[in-house]
């Protein structure tokens, strides 16, 4: 079932360098710019860099800039993809952030509409399980980090969007 990965010995000796995922998306950048064609795609390094995309230790906030032009550029299931997590992500931290709140006794309305959905469905939680834990392991300012390097991926993605 989709959401589950299964581990296997021989996969996990096979740990990327975030250094080795960070040169990928630079000579893409530059390979854009100056059409090297040096620049090869390459699935497993995309891959990669889609699922620690919001791991700030495997992935410094320069190469997150770079993945999020990478990811404007790339084919729309791709952006759909890529936009759905997102958008999960910041309706997750809006939601736990109103919670928070309600705890210290605030009533700040604030901009808690910012992202579009009343909450996150069972859906969302059922595609990203181990996702929950991680989050819950967060502490409050990687929290933040997270939803505002979501909102980043969503308004480079809208922008794109419109200029098509």
């Amino acid at each position: 079932s989709k959401g589950k990965l299964v581990i296997s010995p021989a996969s996990s000796l096979k740990i990327k360098d975030p250094a080795e995922a960070s040169s990928y998306l630079s000579l893409w950048n530059y390979d854009r710019k100056n059409n090297t064609k040096q620049w090869k795609f390459n699935k497993n390094t995309q891959s990669w860099l889609l699922r620690h995309m919001y791991d700030f230790d495997k992935v410094s906030k320069a190469t997150s800039n770079l993945l999020v032009e990478y990811l404007c550029d790339g084919g729309a299931r791709l952006r759909s993809r890529v936009e759905e997590d997102a958008k999960m992500r910041a309706r997750r931290y809006k939601e736990w952030e109103k919670k928070q709140q309600q705890l210290q006794g605030k009533e700040e309305g604030g901009d808690t509409n910012e992202v579009e959905g009343k909450g996150v469905d069972s859906k969302d939680k059922a595609t990203q399980p181990s996702e929950d834990i991680s989050w819950d392991g967060l502490d409050d300012h990687d929290k933040r980090k997270e939803y505002k390097r979501a909102r980043k991926v969503l308004d480079a993605l809208r922008k794109t969007e419109k200029e098509v």
